[in-house]
């Protein structure tokens, strides 16, 4: 029910067919990455060219030091996708790391990185040179309550990201609180008249940040 995975390299490893061209992981509680990279790691299938866990019953999710470059699926979750459950006690984290050059540009292709229920906490992460058709940097869809922050961007970089029609930063539960604090947002590129660089459907508080060129 736990999977702890440390000081690996994961390279060139295709899926042809399911979620999670790296790792696929449907029955576990506890999720724990540190110290790891994922190099061109593949599916065919819909979800998580690097990574797909999936438990919103009970499962928790941190990736700590985690390097990823040149993931892909063949639809959704370029990098990864992350469920975990639907509680604000319940860890969804992404720490001190860096996802960079995950690119497809099929028509299909959407949403590079996607962490889903939990608290999200992401601090001191880079999210660069990422290029997809939706939803090309980062998707958070925490837990939502009204009256505490359940996800945050803190301390990070998204940078030269590009999404062919919509939406690099995507924060998407209703009536959720989030908050981005001291990142940099720089030179990224949507292509929608009625989106912007950043989506929220929920309350957003932006502070200490420098957006540029975008």
């Amino acid at each position: 029910s736990n999977v702890y995975v440390s000081n690996c390299l994961f390279k060139s490893i295709s899926s042809t067919s399911g979620d999670g061209g790296a790792l696929s992981l449907t029955s576990v509680t506890y999720f724990l990455v540190e110290s790891t990279s994922f190099f061109s790691c593949r599916t065919s299938g819909y979800w998580g060219g690097a990574i797909y866990f999936e438990n919103r019953n009970s499962g928790q999710s941190v990736l700590y030091e985690v390097c990823g470059y040149d993931c892909s699926s063949n639809n959704r979750g370029l990098f990864a996708r992350i469920d975990v459950n639907n509680a604000a006690s319940s860890k969804n984290y992404f720490n001190y790391s860096s996802i960079s050059r995950c690119v497809n540009v099929n028509s299909n292709a959407q949403q590079m990185f996607r962490l889903i229920y939990g608290k999200i906490y992401c601090p001191s992460v880079n999210i660069s040179q990422n290029k997809c058709v939706y939803y090309s940097g980062i998707v958070c869809n925490p837990f939502c309550d009204s009256s505490s922050v359940t996800c945050s961007l803190s301390y990070s970089s998204f940078t030269d990201i590009v999404a062919n029609q919509y939406d690099c930063i995507d924060l998407w539960t209703g009536g959720a609180k989030y908050e981005i604090k001291s990142c940099n947002i720089l030179r990224n590129t949507q292509g929608s008249s009625t989106q912007g660089i950043i989506y929220t459907n929920g309350n957003l508080m932006i502070d200490n940040s420098c957006i540029l060129e975008n």
